[in-house]
């Protein structure tokens, strides 16, 4: 766990909190954008070590293929939490990152959308990407870089095994 952070998780939530505020971007529909921020609240989600994510499958879509539809609940959040000082354009490669992580993992088992393609994720997918601003900034956020690395290791870790588990449980 890194210093200064806590996550709560109970029946309902999951609440991330920091002693000092992170910088913060984030696709969540209240509060989204560049901000900071001392809690991270995410409902009816399971804990992990990093990052903490929400996987339901059911709502599967192909970014850019499916068309508009109405909103349905089953989704895929994220909230990855670094011990580093990114600059904002490095959260923002470092969403890039997480986003690349899920839907490699999504090809990896052959997710299908009901038309058959391949499902990129889900229709309402959220990305949170927090830092505790210590120690030196990090330019880039890619996933080949320090700071791009450990995001998308624990991603992949966090969303791998929810995309097993969803899987398994939904036959």
């Amino acid at each position: 766990m890194i210093e200064g952070i806590e996550i709560a998780v109970d029946r309902e939530a999951v609440v991330v909190t920091a002693r000092e505020p992170l910088t913060v971007l984030s696709s969540a529909f209240v509060r989204g954008g560049l901000t900071t921020a001392r809690a991270i609240v995410n409902l009816h989600v399971r804990k992990n070590i990093l990052a903490v994510v929400t996987v339901g499958l059911s709502n599967r879509i192909a970014a850019g293929e499916t068309p508009v539809a109405a909103w349905a609940p089953s989704t895929i959040n994220a909230i990855v939490v670094v011990d580093g000082a990114p600059a904002a354009a490095a959260l923002v490669n470092a969403a890039m990152t997480i986003t690349e992580v899920k839907t490699a993992l999504l090809a990896a088992v052959d997710l299908r959308c009901d038309d058959g393609r391949l499902a990129s994720g889900t229709s309402t997918d959220a990305v949170v990407v927090a830092a505790t601003g210590r120690g030196p900034q990090c330019r880039f956020g890619g996933p080949i870089s320090d700071f791009g690395w450990v995001v998308a290791r624990a991603t992949r870790e966090a969303l791998d095994a929810g995309i097993r588990r969803w899987i398994e449980e939904h036959p």
